[in-house]
């Protein structure tokens, strides 16, 4: 393609110059002529060397150029390699230092918390100190609600143990809270061997709590009477007290079995005639109406009459002067006959206790006689047998 341009271009260029210059000499367009041929010729013998020094040039570059290109790509594959090696290691330590960051924290929240309850010891040790110095009783009363907190928590976990530390935890001071501890105990209780104790605190402590709950409402209303026998002066007037505050709450109608219950304990034990049991029943009622209520609900039998007579007199003493209704006029009415029933009972029991009495009286005489008698007669076989 080249040679053919070179043709041309001479060609063209001859016949330029021919037409240019027609008035040269013939010779002189020769010359020209054969020296075109000459290096159109020259031309033509380079072309196969530059032809083939174009396919080595090719070549080379071919091979420079695949050299380059798996440069490149080693290059890429190791640049892929380190990239993820990379990002293997940058996630490797952000990880790292989120968790040393993350422990950092931990660590300074650990250390605000122990600072602050380094504070508090330091505060409950300064606390403790000025107790010991100023307050020694208050301070025993701490230490004892902390035992008595033990021995609750204790008896969740081994309710038996009840048999051993039912007397302490009778003597202490409980509040409303060990309620829910003491009956979680009861709860995990299998044995019934061991309610009794239970039911001794549940009257004592938490009697009004008992009669309230569900579960241990039964238990409870048949226990009054072995409880209120159990009782001293200041926990039957506290348990008194928690009766009357549960009739207000509830309702007296609502505990008609417990309070005859209560009425008939009462008339058994020593506490029949304890005057202020009756004062804090009617205290602790509240109004007029629950006081003559209670009265009404309680049968006259023999066996509570003694007992609703001391709170009916009670009824007497403050309502007599107070224009009384109908039915409160009633109400003093059978107390009068109650009384009158309690006075003959009493008579008869005085006469049946003294004729007991002058029975025994004889039949220790009588045996002091056969004593004396038996004395006697080996005194004598004594003597005769001296004689003999």
């Amino acid at each position: 393609m080249r040679l053919l341009l070179l043709i041309i271009f001479g060609l063209y260029s001859i016949g330029l110059n021919a037409q240019q210059k027609s008035d040269s000499s013939l010779k002189l367009r020769v010359t020209k002529i054969e020296t075109q041929t000459n290096e159109i010729n020259t031309l033509i013998k380079e072309i196969p060397n530059l032809k083939d020094k174009i396919d080595y040039q090719q070549k080379l570059n071919e091979q420079t150029l695949n050299s380059i290109s798996n440069q490149l790509s080693s290059a890429s594959y190791i640049l892929t390699l380190f990239g993820i090696l990379f990002a293997i290691s940058a996630i490797g330590l952000g990880i790292y230092v989120t968790f040393i960051e993350r422990k950092i924290v931990k660590i300074n929240e650990e250390n605000k918390e122990l600072l602050v309850k380094n504070q508090k010891i330091k505060q409950d040790v300064e606390d403790l100190n000025k107790l010991i110095q100023s307050d020694i009783y208050n301070l025993f009363l701490k230490i004892k609600r902390e035992e008595t907190v033990h021995i609750l928590d204790r008896l969740i976990k081994v309710p038996k143990d009840i048999a051993n530390v039912c007397e302490s935890l009778l003597s202490r001071e409980l509040i409303p809270d060990d309620f829910t501890k003491l009956k979680q105990a009861y709860s995990n209780l299998t044995d019934e061997d061991y309610k009794r104790q239970y039911n001794i605190l549940f009257f004592q402590h938490f009697f009004d709590k008992s009669l309230k709950d569900e579960t241990l409402r039964k238990p409870i209303g048949e226990y009054i009477s072995l409880g209120v026998n159990a009782a001293f002066e200041n926990d039957i007037i506290k348990t008194t007290k928690d009766f009357a505050t549960i009739l207000v709450d509830k309702g007296i109608v609502e505990y008609k079995l417990e309070i005859n219950s209560f009425f008939e304990a009462l008339a058994k034990s020593s506490y029949k005639d304890f005057s202020e049991v009756y004062i804090t029943l009617y205290d602790n009622l509240k109004s007029r109406k629950n006081r003559f209520d209670i009265f009404t609900l309680v049968e006259s039998t023999k066996e509570k009459r003694k007992a609703k007579i001391n709170f009916g007199n009670l009824l007497i003493e403050n309502y007599t002067n107070l224009t009384p209704t109908e039915s409160e006029t009633l109400v003093f009415k059978e107390n009068e006959e109650l009384s009158n029933q309690q006075i003959i009972q009493e008579r008869e029991e005085k006469e049946k206790e003294e004729e007991r009495i002058k029975q025994e009286e004889e039949k220790l005489k009588q045996r002091q006689e056969r004593q004396k008698k038996q004395e006697e007669e080996r005194l004598k076989r004594q003597a005769n047998s001296s004689n003999g």
